[in-house]
């Protein structure tokens, strides 16, 4: 339980475990799959219990136990659970504590006394709390080995008054902590009423936004803001947002798709923060694990191993809080790394003590690794929400509630454990080996024994329940091998089939018209089963509907009720906000070429058509960005296009954050450049184009998603609970992807370029209304020019 604490009436309630300190116990382990070795424990832990239930006839386990004393003018009410009390006559004579442990490592090691008093403790004050007068019960720590099973019992001594001076002790240490956090609040309050804002001086549209932010969230509502990139979105939010939060003593979390993002937001943040807050920034756990491989588990992790006594020997926690405002994930690591704990739990640990979490999209959305479990249940609704970009989280929300289960991941895992014949890997081999037939028999039964396809199908629900607990337990003892043989793995095939079954299985369960059942075959013979999550929205309501308040904004976070109804915005406690473009009109100059027609159909036909007009609309001298619907249409464009005086850049295929700087060194040099890109992709979100290093955005085609099955899944979803299927599933995921992509271009009010838009739909009713108004002046036929190169040129020549 949480610790309350009422000052004014002088009570404190507090768990046992808090009263002894849980970060000592901290215990590392496979965070979502049920592996780890507090699960292990509790089996064996549940064994002993049964084991000395059946030997005393009035032996309870699970034993509450709770006590209210009076100490220093404070009533304290303690609770706990202990873990078995023997009575005799209905009064407890004997209270035993049962741990689990690795005696060759547990008992002789560093840390070994402080784990053992800690016990120890643990046990006397479960006595204390059962005692009466004149009647005290013995205690006894019964100590379990996870690998040989070897039980040691200890009887420990006690005595009422040394508890209770301990008691006593703990409770001065509360109080003083308590009212170390409610000054906290108060500086936090001041900090609030003193935050600058990062810039000299707001702009207008920033003043408009940041009104409207503290309103909402001053009433606790949640904000959709519409405003143009380059607006200052990320200051014009997170200033407001982070008075509010200081101000009621909220945690503010600023969210992203894209690690540039993080980036903005951290410097706007720092900009601001003169020793006022502190703020953190989330980094992914691969890339903050110091392991030889990604392994959370302290039998196999020396970073995971011991870790909570290590936290309080090293006071790492309170040394990096002491050393700076900002913790960075770089510094964070050397420090944890130096001190032999886990970078990433280390990050993890420091969230209460700060007041601004800068982090991806996944670590408050995302069920398999949401924080709301690691800073306590509850813990959202004394949070405030930013999620930047917040259009890419409808189908980011979708992805996580969308597990698969394919052909290639468990052939490798078969491949990785044949030849190998010790009984744990027999045993995960005959698993395997079932599931690979469970996938290839349901694959078979729906699309034939030919041929590539997709199709719905019912899945064996009760064998995939069956494998999954049967793969807990083969999984414990190959976790076991493991350790006992240093098999230290980069990549461990036989995890990523573990992870995934116990991720569909999970996701199974849900249930609800949102999922639809696929069994897919891909060309190659690649077997798969999927769960498609059509809609996410109500796993995300949950989020938002808990949370203190949140505002999402984009570029085009319009039409509004298509992200309210797809992110889990209710209307009855959701406002709006359309911010104007403040850039001047002049600086920008937005053509339509509608002679050509890039539909799927004619396609093939206007390649030459395209080539030819980015050849002759590309001027002389200055960078254009061209963006593609597709890799197949880019590279068709590539083998078509005439010479010109560009340097030609093309995006590859799995394109790298590397490969992102190495292209904006380039646009950058002077030297003019013709980049082909992907709509969607890293060349064209997230990434900033500043001053003249980008002058030409040509954009060809609306990029409709892709015809699939799924996306066909989500048309006929969106019209039957929307009443807009073509709309939903393809029109504003397509020119969503158009106007991000053009809003590289205009980043300030001293940018200037050419927007052009290739085909002939930019025309139609249907798509112009979801361009933005400053493009089209409310009729798609101003983008039209009679001689559209002339008119490029005089922009260009005419800029004075």
């Amino acid at each position: 339980m949480a610790v309350e604490i009422d000052v004014a009436g002088r009570r404190i309630e507090v768990g046992v475990g808090d009263l002894l300190g849980e970060g000592a116990q901290r215990v590392i382990g496979l965070g979502g799959s049920g592996l780890t070795r507090m699960w292990l424990g509790q089996e064996l832990h549940g064994r002993v219990q049964e084991e000395l239930c059946g030997g005393e006839p009035d032996y309870r386990t699970e034993v509450a136990v709770s006590t209210e004393l009076a100490i220093d003018g404070w009533t304290v009410c303690i609770s706990g659970r202990a873990d078995g009390v023997a009575f005799v006559d209905g009064r407890p004579i004997r209270v035993d504590e049962i741990k689990t442990l690795h005696f060759a490592v547990d008992l002789h090691n560093l840390y070994a006394s402080e784990r053992l008093e800690r016990f120890r403790r643990q046990a006397r004050l479960y006595a204390f709390m059962l005692s009466e007068p004149r009647h005290q019960p013995h205690v006894r720590l019964i100590l379990l080995d996870i690998v040989t099973l070897e039980r040691r019992n200890e009887e420990v001594a006690w005595s009422f008054e040394a508890v209770h001076a301990w008691v006593r002790q703990q409770v001065h240490i509360l109080v003083s902590r308590e009212q170390r956090r409610l000054n906290r609040l108060e500086e936090l309050r001041e900090a609030a009423r003193n935050l600058p804002f990062p810039h000299p001086a707001p702009r207008p549209s920033q003043l408009v936004i940041g009104r409207q932010v503290e309103d909402s969230l001053g009433a606790s509502r949640h904000l959709l803001v519409r405003a143009p990139t380059g607006s200052g979105k990320t200051a014009a939010t997170l200033h407001p947002a982070l008075r509010q939060a200081l101000a009621r003593g909220h945690r503010l979390f600023f969210l992203t798709a894209k690690t540039l993002q993080q980036r903005m937001a951290v410097a706007t943040a720092r900009a601001m923060q003169e020793g006022l807050f502190r703020s953190i920034q989330l980094r992914s756990k691969a890339k903050m694990c110091a392991n030889r491989e990604i392994i959370c588990h302290e039998e196999h992790c020396p970073y995971a191993r011991d870790y909570g006594l290590k936290l309080v020997r090293t006071q790492i926690l309170s040394n990096l809080l002491d050393e700076m405002d900002h913790l960075d994930p770089d510094r964070i690591f050397d420090a944890a790394r130096a001190n032999e704990v886990c970078p990433f739990e280390v990050s993890l640990d420091l969230l209460p003590e700060v007041d601004l979490v800068v982090c991806d999209y996944n670590y408050v959305f995302d069920p398999t690794i949401g924080l709301d479990a690691v800073l306590a249940a509850g813990a959202l609704r004394n949070a405030v929400l930013i999620v930047d970009e917040a259009h890419n989280l409808v189908d980011r929300s979708r992805q996580y509630y969308s597990p698969t289960l394919d052909s290639t991941m468990l052939g490798r895992a078969r491949s990785f454990l044949e030849g190998r014949d010790a009984a744990c890997f027999v045993e995960l081999r005959s698993l395997v080996g079932e599931l690979q037939a469970l996938v290839a028999e349901t694959v078979s039964e729906t699309l034939g024994e030919e041929g590539p396809g997709s199709r719905t199908c019912a899945f064996p629900e009760q064998q995939l329940a069956d494998l999954r607990m049967a793969f807990d337990g083969a999984i414990l003892q190959y976790f076991l091998y493991k350790r006992e043989n240093e098999l230290w793995l980069a990549e461990d095939p036989v995890m990523d089939v573990f992870l995934a079954l116990t991720r569909f299985h999970r996701v199974l369960g849900l249930g609800g018209d949102e999922f639809v059942h696929l069994a897919t075959r891909a060309e190659g013979g690649v077997a798969e089963l999927k769960i498609f999550c059509r809609d996410a929205s109500r796993f995300l309501a949950r989020v938002l509907d808990e949370s203190a308040g949140t505002v999402a904004m984009s570029a085009t976070l319009e039409p509004f009720d298509f992200y309210s109804e797809l992110l889990g915005f209710h209307s009855h406690r959701t406002d709006t906000l359309h911010v104007p473009s403040p850039f001047p009109e002049e600086n920008r100059l937005v053509l339509c070429i509608d002679d050509v027609d890039t539909t799927y159909r004619q396609r093939r036909s206007s390649y030459d058509a395209v080539a030819g007009w980015i050849a002759r609309l590309a001027r002389p001298g200055r960078n254009v960005l061209t963006l593609f619907p597709s890799y197949v249409f880019l590279e068709a464009i590539r083998d078509r296009l005439p010479p010109t005086s560009h340097a030609l850049v093309v995006q590859e295929p799995g394109t790298s954050d590397a490969q992102q700087q190495e292209l904006l060194e380039a646009l950058a040099s002077g030297d003019p450049h013709l980049v082909l890109a992907v709509l969607g992709g890293i060349f064209a979100e997230g990434v900033d184009y500043p001053g003249d290093m980008l002058s030409q955005v040509i954009v060809v085609s609306p990029g409709l998603p892709q015809f699939n099955l799924e996306r066909e899944l989500l048309k006929a979803y969106y019209q039957e609970v929307h009443g807009h299927g073509f709309e939903y599933a393809y029109l504003i995921p397509g020119l969503t992807r158009v106007v991000q992509a053009a809003g590289r271009l205009i980043r300030s009010d001293t940018d200037r370029g050419v927007i052009t838009l290739i085909d002939r739909r930019f025309q139609h009713a249907q798509y112009a209304r979801l361009l933005p108004e400053e493009w089209t002046q409310g009729d798609p036929a101003t983008m039209l020019r009679e001689d559209p190169e002339a008119a490029i040129r005089e922009f260009f020549d005419g800029r004075g």
